[in-house]
């Protein structure tokens, strides 16, 4: 069964999935759009935090030396303690909360007119390394903290949930696709081995140049060949990104429709309600698309012709 909309063919496969028009499949889906996919692991990754805690141990009580003394004071002894002890070099912008990348942290300083790297690797410094990184560590107020804050680890414990908290968005997605994964887990026969991301089968390979190329979220595999891949996502937040990722699905579905496998897009959140018209370009060309809710219609349909996915 066919409808027209934005002047061409609907092709997303809303009459197996047991609906009768076109605007029932999708005001359900987006009736029932899942408000969040927050779960408890959400918040705070603690395996994280408490990793990167004990991981500094040694070098928080070493520092915590520092605590009392007067600024003068402060720098020898951290002088001291730099020189004997580079293992607290990644400690020190910890302490500010400030992400390195590979060790590093580059900073314009307006005394020297001038951009600095300065390596927080652990490692011998040079007598020019370590003035600048006694001069970062006071200008930044790491030198404060060192003599105001008595329990370092604590300190150190504080701002490691706080910086976890810019990591949310990116486990929001693998949390959204844990969910389905439970689903998955409990609704697939057992003659259907599921893969999550398979590093051993891509679709991604006939449509990109990259030499390892992108994992399914999940694989379906039947007596050792693949018959289906699922994609799933979750957006909280309106954006072009969507936009790119349709466009890439839509894509992926045609391939693996040459290949005699079938694809399915699982994707769900509260954004869906403003970028209607982007899911309906999405619908306009894949063959499955399904909120969350939606997934036990999908798994039923499967389950009617055996998983014989040629068949639909």
């Amino acid at each position: 069964m066919v409808v027209e909309i934005f002047g061409g063919n609907i092709m997303v496969k809303y009459s197996e999935l047991k609906y009768t028009t076109f605007e029932e499949y999708f005001n359900d889906f987006i009736n029932t759009l899942l408000p969040t996919n927050k779960t408890y692991e959400y918040f705070v990754d603690w395996n994280r935090v408490n990793k990167v805690v004990h991981k500094y141990k040694r070098e928080i009580k070493l520092l915590e030396s520092l605590y009392g003394l007067n600024k003068d004071e402060a720098k020898r002894k951290l002088e001291e303690i730099l020189l004997e002890y580079p293992s607290v070099l990644p400690l020190l912008p910890a302490l500010i909360a400030e992400r390195t990348k590979k060790g590093q942290v580059e900073i314009y300083d307006p005394d020297k007119f001038n951009f600095l790297t300065l390596d927080f690797n652990p490692h011998l410094l040079t007598t020019q390394e370590l003035q600048e990184i006694l001069k970062f560590c006071e200008r930044t107020g790491i030198l404060n903290v060192l003599t105001t804050v008595e329990n370092l680890e604590n300190y150190l414990f504080g701002v490691e949930v706080g910086l976890d908290t810019n990591a949310r968005k990116g486990r929001s997605g693998k949390i959204f696709q844990k969910m389905v994964e439970r689903f998955l887990g409990r609704n697939v026969p057992e003659y259907i081995t599921l893969v999550t991301e398979d590093k051993n089968f891509s679709l991604y390979k006939a449509i990109g140049r990259s030499k390892t190329p992108k994992k399914h979220d999940f694989v379906f595999y039947r007596d050792g060949t693949p018959i289906a891949v699922m994609e799933v996502n979750f957006y909280n937040t309106t954006g072009s990104k969507p936009l790119e990722i349709v466009r890439s699905y839509i894509t992926l579905n045609r391939v693996a429709k040459d290949r005699n496998i079938t694809f399915i897009w699982v994707t769900d959140g509260p954004a869906w309600n403003e970028m209607k018209d982007t899911l309906k370009i999405g619908m306009k060309e894949i063959d499955w698309v399904i909120n969350y809710n939606q997934l036990q219609r999908l798994i039923n349909i499967f389950n009617s012709v055996n998983w014989e996915l040629t068949e639909l």
